[in-house]
């Protein structure tokens, strides 16, 4: 399965079959975890800035008592006392005395928050905050769905916006519904202060539903209480180009639960102001893109589980649960985006569990197929041993007899030019049987190997015997053969293997080096190592040939039709040598002959 070829992974119906079952299976995700992750969003998030111009002015109720004393307005109940309500805080002169300061530092906007039931008292004519254009009084909307005006509504209910919000079934604040009544929400009027009067035009958020960004838990954005403004406590232009929020905490239908916990009306108006003047709603991926996102994000877990080891796919997939992660939580916080977090999570858990699953399937098939496959091979290469062994003895006996009846012939009485035919035919035999004899040898190694059998020799007595196993044939090219031995110790070795390779190096010498040439033997030790090489003076080896020399069949280009031989001498010459953790060199120059020998350890 690892590093699986291109058609193949498309072929594998398996994979693929697997791989629509996890994601239809992921599309379902987001449905069961999408609240809580919004909501704990926000918590990791912590406090963002906010617009500067934005103030809330909060009452309270220990404040609103000791500044009046005890309200006695006979239109409120007396159980009003204990529960509190808006009409609690009507006291015209008050509001008059409030309004009036903050108006007087030319603020933008204020929004009363509070919903003043319109059978309260009417207010003296003569009280002018009450009735400013830049003062937006809160309405309602009734039980039957109709807009409720406040006591200090105007003509056309130009100063008048609703303060509903409308929770999630679980109760929590989420979302924000701008009403299709003709009254504009209380959020959107404060968020449009280029007009110097209010008015009713189309409002282009209605009927959407926005996810509010929330900003910061409760008091994220500057609060003074109502007392210190009439008190006079306040900076000068504290108010200046503001926009003011009036409400409280003290009235239960003032207060919301949101995904940062309680807060109250004017709170949450502050908030959707400033989504509204800042354009920082949240913006949400919609359920195609979701599941195109979980797609891409599976597609990815299932790439990192075909090509890599168990365990390497288990840290990238971390990695990729880590990236996803952190690229949700950076696109929530940088470009209020929101997309599913925990979903990825979880699908690419169930991805580890059932492709790990799928890739042991595969590799227990895939091993059954490799025993199938090996004893195959064993039988086939057990057959080619054979076929080479039974072909290599049916040809060794007949160039036996060949070169037996060449022998016997020659030593009779024959002319000259027969006797010269006879040496020919029985060179060529030998030459036969040593081709043979490599064939088998690399036979022997590709099937079983060769087995080294070491034993103390003396590597001057193989040199010697093969130079006079050769000498007849440097004779015939008129070559002089030079030897010149150092006395050494024996060293173990395999003697045979290591003749084999002296008459390769020495033959290939003499086969390649042209008449009345010059060859050099030399042993030597150096260190704790002993050294053979062979040195001529023949055409050398060219540099295109010199990196593929020591490679099975190969034979180098300028001598490949003049001078017979199989490619297989150095090759093996490399093999065994290496078996005895020797080394190999060469040292050739165009024109001017090579160098070539071993190196082998003194100690085993």
């Amino acid at each position: 399965m690892r590093n699986m070829p291109l058609e193949n992974l498309i072929r594998a119906k398996g994979l693929w079959l697997r791989v629509l079952v996890v994601w239809l299976l992921a599309c379902t995700f987001p449905f069961f975890d999408e609240v809580k992750q919004y909501d704990l969003r926000f918590g990791i998030r912590g406090t963002q800035d906010t617009a500067k111009q934005i103030v809330i002015v909060q009452f309270n109720q220990d404040d609103w008592t000791g500044w009046h004393g005890p309200n006695n307005n006979l239109l409120r109940s007396l159980k009003e006392f204990n529960v509190v309500t808006d009409s609690y805080f009507w006291n015209p002169r008050t509001w008059n005395n409030l309004l009036g300061r903050i108006l007087s530092q030319n603020p933008q906007v204020i929004g009363v928050t509070f919903f003043f039931n319109p059978q309260l008292p009417k207010p003296d004519e003569n009280l002018r905050a009450l009735t400013d254009p830049h003062v937006v009084w809160a309405g309602q909307v009734d039980s039957e769905g109709r807009a409720g005006l406040p006591l200090m509504a105007n003509s056309y209910a130009y100063n008048v916006a609703l303060v509903d919000l409308q929770a999630d079934e679980d109760r929590v604040l989420r979302r924000f519904s701008a009403p299709t009544e003709p009254l504009a929400h209380m959020g959107i009027k404060l968020s449009d202060t280029r007009k110097s009067e209010f008015s009713h035009e189309a409002n282009p958020l209605s009927g959407e539903s926005k996810l509010i960004n929330y900003r910061g838990k409760r008091g994220v954005f500057t609060t003074v209480h109502a007392l210190d403004v009439l008190q006079n406590r306040i900076p000068p232009a504290f108010f200046k180009d503001k926009i003011v929020i009036i409400g409280t905490g003290a009235v239960d239908a003032h207060l919301y639960q949101t995904p940062l916990g309680t807060m109250t009306r004017a709170d949450v108006m502050a908030q959707i102001v400033d989504n509204i003047i800042s354009k920082r709603w949240v913006q949400r991926l919609s359920p195609v893109g979701c599941w195109f996102y979980l797609l891409v994000v599976l597609l990815l877990a299932v790439a990192i589980l075909v090509n890599y080891p168990q365990s390497m796919a288990f840290v990238f997939l971390l990695w990729l649960c880590l990236g996803t992660t952190a690229f949700s939580i950076w696109i929530f916080d940088s470009h209020y985006f929101w997309i599913p977090a925990l979903s990825p999570l979880v699908l690419a858990l169930i991805a580890y569990v059932v492709f790990i699953g799928y890739q042991l399937s595969l590799k227990e098939n895939q091993t059954w197929r490799l025993e199938q496959e090996k004893r195959l091979l064993s039988e086939l290469d057990q057959l080619r041993n054979n076929f080479v062994s039974l072909i290599s003895h049916d040809l060794k006996t007949p160039i036996a007899k060949i070169q037996a009846i060449c022998d016997r012939l020659a030593t009779g009485q024959v002319s000259g030019e027969v006797r010269d035919g006879l040496g020919l035919l029985r060179k060529e035999s030998s030459e036969l049987h040593r081709y043979i004899q490599s064939i088998l040898q690399v036979s022997r190694l590709e099937s079983s190997g060769v087995q080294v059998r070491k034993e103390a020799t003396d590597l001057n007595e193989v040199v010697e015997k093969v130079v006079g196993q050769l000498k007849a044939l440097s004779d015939d090219k008129r070559q002089e053969l030079h030897v010149e031995l150092e006395p050494m110790f024996s060293i173990e070795v395999d003697g045979i293997l290591i003749h084999e390779v002296v008459l390769n190096l020495i033959e290939n010498a003499i086969k390649y080096t042209p008449n009345d040439g010059k060859i050099e033997v030399h042993t030597q030790e150096v260190d704790d190592r002993v050294i053979f090489d062979v040195r001529d003076n023949g055409p050398g080896v060219p540099p295109e040939d010199r990196e593929h020399l020591f490679e099975k069949f190969f034979r180098g280009s300028a001598h490949h039709s003049a001078i017979k031989g199989t490619g297989l001498g150095l090759f093996l010459v490399k093999y065994f040598i290496e078996l005895h953790g020797g080394e190999v060199f060469l040292e050739t120059d165009v024109g001017k002959g090579t160098r070539v020998g071993f190196t082998l350890p003194l100690q085993a």
